[in-house]
């Protein structure tokens, strides 16, 4: 499940045990739901860190490239 629908159905779970009574067994299969898509969340931003420390990586080295001369443009 993608980041966005994990946070929608967490929240959705969120509202639900917050707004409704529910017996103890119901409240904890949510309770229980709610966890798994917060791991699930949770590893996905681990993955956009990773991709964005990459991304940020490449763009110093560009840029000390730059400031170096380094260019490997044929002029």
């Amino acid at each position: 499940m993608s980041y966005d629908k994990s946070v929608d159905a967490l929240e959705k779970i969120v509202e639900k045990l917050s707004e409704e009574k529910l017996g103890v067994e119901e409240s904890l299969e949510l309770y229980s739901k709610g966890i798994t898509l917060a791991k699930e969340a949770m590893n996905e931003l681990a993955v956009f860190k990773g991709k964005i420390e990459l991304l940020n990586k490449d763009l110093t080295q560009l840029e000390a490239e730059t400031e170096n001369g380094d260019d490997n443009y044929d002029e």
